[in-house]
């Protein structure tokens, strides 16, 4: 089958990161992959030649102009299947299609239901010329009831290492670990140094630690110089092995309000580490964690509620190493040949 990807551009941030995993997943199960982006590149990203990537710089066109390139770069192609990524580049791929044989299949990598999504709510009822569409979770894929083309929901695979894991939580150093772009509105970091804090007067030889880069590294690093538990509190920039970093830590700790299934809790229950999550919508926390089994969810926004539940972990150990190996499990259920399966499974149904 020939296929075409389409998004605004790449990068090694979550939604870029899994395009290129498709594409390569796919590439590799016999498909011929076309990639095209229409924005400038802010990173050097090496795609393999077999991917055929293409980029044009669309940003200062219009959106009918930018319709048309896309139009023509399908026209040339002339693919079965032409795969988008997140809402400009599905709702460009969507009209692009129109009247071609390629059938567009959009994909769905946010939250649908955040607040001020106003873009979306304008742009919702057009998605039903869409021929088909891939949620990560059901809770979206209600949210999508107008798309009445074959759709199917697909979690993210596991891209990650599954051969390592951490030391025993006797072990691991007393610092409590976060993994993650700094972005306040998404992530929430300030509940998570609040929460800290509070933790803090309980186990005062422990640390929190913060990996990441963000555009708000400066209103992040306020916020740690005015907590009372400041000096045990440090932002420790971009790390380029999440898995072999983190291992080290006794928690994993996600404070988000909203994210699609999230690679870095992916990340800390693979190697083993227990993890406090916030039930953040649309889900994909939930769909990783059942609570008290392979990790905790706690409440969106409740500093108290994530210290106590941090507090606990630490005070049973044995029940943090027990909860840790049995979060080992998403290696196994989410494991890349399953999610490939599925993804040429749909495409297989969809162009037959």
């Amino acid at each position: 089958m020939k296929i075409l990807m389409v998004m605004k551009r790449l990068d090694y941030s979550g939604a870029p990161k899994m395009f290129m995993w498709l594409a390569h997943a796919l590439a590799e199960s016999g498909h011929e992959v076309h990639v095209f982006t229409f924005m400038k590149q802010l990173q050097n990203i090496d795609l393999p030649k077999e991917l055929h990537w293409k980029n044009i710089n669309l940003e200062e066109k219009s959106f009918f102009s930018k319709i048309w390139v896309i139009r023509k770069v399908l026209k040339d192609l002339n693919p079965e299947v032409s795969i988008s990524f997140l809402l400009d580049a599905n709702v460009y791929n969507m009209f692009a299609c129109l009247g071609l044989r390629t059938k567009s299949v959009v994909c769905e990598r946010n939250d649908p239901f955040k607040p001020g999504y106003y873009v979306l709510k304008f742009w919702k009822p057009f998605f039903r010329l869409a021929k088909g569409a891939v949620y990560q979770l059901e809770s979206v894929k209600s949210f999508y009831r107008c798309i009445k083309a074959p759709t199917a929901v697909i979690p993210n695979p596991i891209t990650c290492r599954v051969d390592l894991d951490c030391p025993s939580f006797a072990c691991r150093k007393n610092a409590i670990v976060s993994l993650g772009r700094l972005d306040l509105f998404q992530k929430r970091l300030d509940v998570l140094i609040q929460a800290f804090e509070i933790f803090s007067k309980s186990f005062p030889d422990y640390e929190l630690h913060i990996y990441g880069d963000g555009k708000d590294f400066l209103k992040i690093q306020t916020l740690v110089s005015k907590s009372r538990a400041s000096s045990k509190i440090r932002l420790m920039g971009v790390t380029d092995t999440p898995q072999e970093t983190i291992k080290q830590y006794k928690l994993f700790v996600q404070t988000s309000d909203f994210e699609g299934i999230p690679n870095s809790l992916i990340e800390a229950m693979s190697v083993g580490l227990p993890c406090v999550a916030t039930d953040c919508r649309p889900g994909g926390a939930k769909f990783l964690i059942q609570n008290g089994v392979n990790g905790i969810l706690v409440p969106r926004g409740n500093p108290n509620v994530i210290a106590r539940e941090m507090t606990s972990l630490v005070e049973k150990s044995d029940m943090a190493d027990s909860m840790g190996e049995r979060a080992k499990q998403v290696r196994s259920r989410l494991s890349p040949k399953k999610i490939t399966s599925m993804w040429n499974e749909y495409l297989n149904a969809l162009c037959k």
